[in-house]
């Protein structure tokens, strides 16, 4: 997958940026003090963060790979309080040639589900093709 530039906002809070295991993004972050809420645990913007850097991977990873997407719509689903370092896999369950549907969960160290994600996200005019769609192009 081509590397993108670097996102500032993932910089600041620590998020890694998405690579590809296993037709899975997976993204992580090591929670710090300023990850946290009021109840010390991850606060939900870091969370949704999280599954949405994941997802945004497994759609890139389901296309070209300088493809550029933008979030539509995200549902995030919290089971349980995030602490220590989460680990985010993601997976795109279909593309078409503007969209792609993406699921992601959040485990904990100890491999305890922390949250679910799905998203809608849009490529970018120019910017993607799905591999089903450049596979099939002569």
């Amino acid at each position: 997958m081509t590397k993108l530039p670097a996102a500032p906002f993932l910089d600041l809070i620590g998020i890694s940026p998405p690579h590809v295991e296993d037709g899975k993004a997976v993204t992580e972050v090591e929670l710090a003090p300023q990850h946290m809420n009021r109840l010390q645990s991850a606060h939900g913007g870091v969370i949704a963060t999280l599954l949405d850097t994941a997802m945004v991977g497994a759609a890139r990873a389901a296309a070209t790979p300088d493809s550029r997407l933008a979030t539509l719509e995200m549902k995030t689903s919290f089971m349980r309080p995030g602490k220590g370092k989460l680990r985010c896999e993601a997976r795109c369950v279909h593309a078409s040639g503007t969209l792609a549907f993406c699921e992601a969960e959040i485990r904990d160290a100890a491999g305890k589900l922390i949250a679910t994600g799905s998203g809608t996200y849009r490529y970018v005019v120019g910017s993607a093709t799905p591999r089903s769609e450049a596979a099939s192009t002569p």
